[in-house]
């Protein structure tokens, strides 16, 4: 096997099975496109359930509305990442209080193509 395309597998292997955070691959409008097992595991949804769904999903209506997920995405396009600790939503409609990062992924010309999301569930002690 070639040394690149090895890397590669081991690269998106190293992704998938990360437990701790949910790292989310995301396009420029918030649609997700890649989910980890951390994901599925903070979440609660599978792959399969979630992938060409919009991360919007994730917030409570509250913020939806008052445009959270667009604000985060435009924070993330204009500064290179966006940081945020919250409420969010699992798929059975429970909440957690979630630490969030996003970052901003260029192409060769600096034109934001996407985003990575990763979240961390926080505990009580945590939050602060």
């Amino acid at each position: 096997m070639e040394k690149t395309a090895l890397l590669e597998i081991l690269h998106r292997r190293m992704i998938e099975e990360i437990q701790d955070y949910a790292i989310i691959l995301m396009d420029v409008d918030g649609t997700i496109l890649s989910w980890n097992k951390g994901a599925q595991q903070i979440k609660g949804y599978s792959a399969d359930e979630i992938i060409g769904q919009n991360f919007r999903a994730f917030y409570l209506p509250q913020h939806r509305e008052q445009g959270l997920p667009d604000l985060l995405l435009a924070q993330a396009t204009k500064e290179g990442r966006a940081k945020h600790i919250g409420i969010r939503v699992r798929k059975d409609g429970s909440t957690f209080w979630g630490s969030i990062l996003i970052t901003a992924l260029h192409d060769d010309d600096g034109t934001v193509v996407g985003f990575t999301k990763l979240t961390k569930e926080l505990g009580d002690n945590e939050i602060d």
